[in-house]
C-alpha cells in the first residue's frame, strides 16, 4: 500500500513543484528537474533503499539501448531545425498551396506536414498560416486554435523516430513499432474526420489562388521532404539504428545546403535541446524506479487477474489522463504505465493492443493539457481566451473518447 500512496503523492506533487520552484529559484526549471526530484520524492515515500535508487539513476547512462535512444531523439531536434533555419519548410509549404486548391485541405494538411517537425510547441511554426488562411474562412480565433492543434499530431502517431515511438521499444521490446503505427492509423482517421465535421466543415469554402507548375510542386515536396521520409527508409528498409539514420540524413542536409554550410554546425548546437535530455533522463529515472516497486506491480498484476477487461481499460484511462493532464507532456504516462504493463502475462498481440491503449491515453491527456506547449503557444498567438479554446476543445472530446475504446475492442476482434 505503501508504494501506491508514494506514486499518487509524488505525482500530485509535480503540479506544486511547477509552481513553487519557479518563485524560490526566480527561473522556470523545466520539466527535467522536476522529474528528478519527483523521483526521488518516490523513492523516499515508497522507501526504496539509496543503493536502489542510484542503481535506477546510473543504469540511465549504462544501458546501451537507453543511450541510443536518447541520441536519437536529441539528433531529431537537429534535423527539424535544419530544416527550419534552411527554409526547407517554407518550400513545403508553398508546394502543397500549388497541389491542394481548398483552403479548408490545406488547413488539415499543413499542420500536419510541419507536425514531422518533432521540436518542442511546433504548431507555432504552423500558426501564421492557419491564422491567416482561417481568417479566409472566417473562422473565429478559438476555432483557428484548435484547428491548427487537433490536425498538427499527425507525425505523433505515424512517425517511427518521434520521442515516444523510440522509447516504446525500451519497455515493450516485444512490440513492433510498425505494427503500433498502423493501428494508430485508425484513431488519427477518427480524430481528423471529427474534427472536420465539428470545426472545418461549416466554414464556408474558400479556394486558394496559388500558380505554378504541379510537376514542380511535386518535385520539391520531394526534395524538400527527403530528409524526413529517409529516415523512414533507412530504419524501416535497412534495419539501421534510428540514431544512425537520423545522423545520416543530418549529414544529407549538409550536402543539400553545401553553399550554405558555414552556418551548418551553428544550427545543428541550436538544434540540440538540453531540456529534452533533462527531460528523457527523468522519465527513465522514474520508470526504472517503478520496476523496482514490487507492491505495485504485484497490485496491478492482481487487478488484470480480478477485473474484467473494461475496467482495467478504465484504470488505464484514469492514470493516463491522470499523468498526461498534469505534466503536459505523453511521454510521462506511456513512462510510468508502459512499464506495468509489461511485466503482464500475456502474449504479444495483447502486449500490442494494450500499448496501443496506453499510447492514444497518454496522448488524450497531454494534448488537453493546460501545460502542453503547442497549446500555449497557439493561444498566444490566436490572441484568445483560454476558456473559449476549450469550449472549442468539448465539442471533440467525447468523440476521441469512444474512439479509443470501439477501436480498441474492434483491433482485438480482427487479431485475436
Amino acid at each position: 500500500m505503501r508504494q501506491f500512496i508514494a506514486i499518487f503523492a509524488a505525482f500530485l506533487l509535480m503540479p506544486v513543484l511547477m509552481k513553487a520552484i519557479p518563485l524560490l529559484i526566480k527561473k522556470k526549471p523545466g520539466f527535467g528537474p522536476v522529474l528528478l526530484i519527483t523521483g526521488v520524492c518516490l523513492a523516499l515515500i515508497a522507501g526504496l533503499p539509496a543503493q536502489t535508487a542510484w542503481t535506477c539513476f546510473s543504469s540511465i547512462f549504462t544501458t546501451r539501448k537507453t543511450v541510443e535512444i536518447i541520441i536519437a531523439i536529441l539528433l531529431v531536434g537537429v534535423l527539424g531545425n535544419l530544416m527550419k533555419q534552411y527554409g526547407f519548410l517554407h518550400r513545403i509549404v508553398a508546394a502543397l498551396e500549388v497541389l491542394i486548391p481548398s483552403k479548408k485541405v490545406i488547413l488539415m494538411v499543413l499542420p500536419a506536414v510541419m507536425g514531422i517537425l518533432s521540436v518542442p510547441g511546433g504548431a507555432y511554426l504552423s500558426a501564421p498560416f492557419v491564422d491567416q488562411i482561417g481568417d479566409d474562412l472566417s473562422l473565429s480565433a478559438p476555432r483557428k486554435a484548435v484547428v491548427n492543434l487537433s490536425f498538427r499530431h499527425v507525425a505523433l502517431f505515424v512517425m517511427p523516430f518521434t520521442t515516444n515511438m523510440l522509447f516504446i521499444p525500451t519497455v515493450m521490446p516485444g512490440v513492433n513499432i510498425y505494427h503500433l503505427i498502423a493501428l494508430n492509423v485508425g484513431f488519427i482517421l477518427c480524430m481528423h474526420t471529427a474534427a472536420y465535421f465539428l470545426y472545418l466543415h461549416p466554414a464556408k469554402s474558400a479556394r486558394v489562388q496559388a500558380g505554378g507548375s504541379k510537376k514542380k510542386a511535386v518535385l520539391d515536396l520531394l526534395f524538400y521532404l527527403s530528409p524526413i521520409y529517409l529516415v523512414v527508409l533507412f530504419n524501416g528498409g535497412f534495419r539501421l539504428p534510428m540514431y544512425l539514420s537520423v545522423a545520416l540524413c543530418i549529414g544529407l542536409m549538409l550536402v543539400l545546403c553545401w553553399k550554405e554550410r558555414r552556418m551548418f554546425f551553428r544550427y545543428v548546437w541550436q538544434g540540440i535541446s538540453f531540456g529534452t535530455l533533462f527531460m528523457l533522463i527523468g522519465v527513465y529515472f522514474i520508470q526504472n524506479l517503478i520496476q523496482n516497486l514490487d507492491q505495485v506491480l504485484s497490485g496491478v498484476v492482481w487487478m488484470f487477474q480480478n477485473n474484467s477487461g473494461f475496467g482495467v481499460l478504465l484504470v488505464i484511462s484514469a492514470a493516463s489522463l491522470l499523468f498526461g493532464l498534469t505534466t503536459g507532456l505523453s511521454l510521462v504516462p506511456i513512462g510510468i504505465i508502459l512499464p506495468l504493463v509489461a511485466a503482464l502475462p500475456m502474449d504479444p498481440t495483447y502486449q500490442l493492443l494494450y500499448t496501443f491503449f496506453v499510447f492514444i491515453w497518454s496522448f488524450l491527456g497531454y494534448y488537453y493539457s493546460p501545460l502542453h506547449l503547442c497549446q500555449l503557444l497557439t493561444i498566444k498567438y490566436m490572441g484568445c481566451a483560454t476558456g473559449a479554446v476549450y469550449r472549442e476543445h468539448l465539442k471533440l472530446i467525447p468523440w476521441l473518447f469512444v474512439a479509443s475504446y470501439l477501436l480498441f475492442y474492434l483491433y482485438r476482434w480482427i487479431l485475436l
